[in-house]
């Protein structure tokens, strides 16, 4: 696949930067016939195709049809990832996107997911993501960055880019699985806050301010 100026200048500004990757109890990378489903928010997606391309290949990462999914697609796969197009609604390429996450599941990989993707609201989670920690019995880990120099745009999501030679903190949550009790409204509540709250426990650890 040929290189596209965008994935070149943004593996330049990465080696700039200054990663530390923190796992919490229970949580893990991706790995062979280990599937996870990763979520984190979109304004929070920069950096970690970066961070975890090494475990590219056990990837699979959920990218919408819209057109700015396609230029994320290609930096994506040039990274090593696979890629799931559609979203987890019932509209525009949902139901296959959801059949090809399940498949993908089965086969062991992994997912990556922005549950608030591709337009918001900001850290508003979608039930898919819950629907599909639900029916395939995937645990799902919360995943953020956070960094002590950045901006914060100002796009929908608030896309956060740290300024070059600034330090990141990633953080992989404990993992999630839906209790007995837990319908789809309520397990989708608990995955909501507990990335929420992962994301302001890093900004807090790394001085950052929203």
């Amino acid at each position: 696949m040929k290189e596209t100026l965008a994935s070149v200048f943004l593996k330049a500004y990465f080696k700039t930067l200054k990663p530390e990757v923190t796992l919490e109890k229970g949580a893990r990378l991706p790995s062979p016939n280990k599937p996870g489903i990763y979520m984190f928010w979109h304004g929070r997606m920069l950096i970690l195709p970066f961070v975890f391309k090494e475990h590219g290949k056990y990837v699979k990462v959920l990218i919408s049809r819209h057109r700015d999914g396609e230029k994320i697609a290609r930096i994506i796969e040039k990274l090593g990832f696979g890629t799931i197009r559609g979203s987890t609604g019932i509209k525009k390429g949902g139901d296959r996107a959801f059949r090809n996450l399940i498949k993908a599941l089965k086969d062991g990989y992994s997912i990556a997911i922005t549950p608030d993707g591709p337009r918001g609201p900001k850290e508003t989670l979608k039930p898919g993501v819950a629907k599909l920690g639900m029916i395939s019995g995937t645990p799902i880990f919360p995943v953020t960055f956070s960094t002590n120099r950045g901006k914060k745009l100002g796009s929908w999501d608030e896309f956060l880019v740290p300024y070059p030679f600034s330090r990141c903190k990633i953080v992989i949550g404990k993992p999630i699985v839906p209790e007995p009790e837990d319908d789809l409204k309520s397990f989708s509540n608990r995955l909501e806050l507990s990335l929420k709250n992962l994301t302001e426990e890093t900004d807090g650890e790394m001085g950052w301010k929203t």
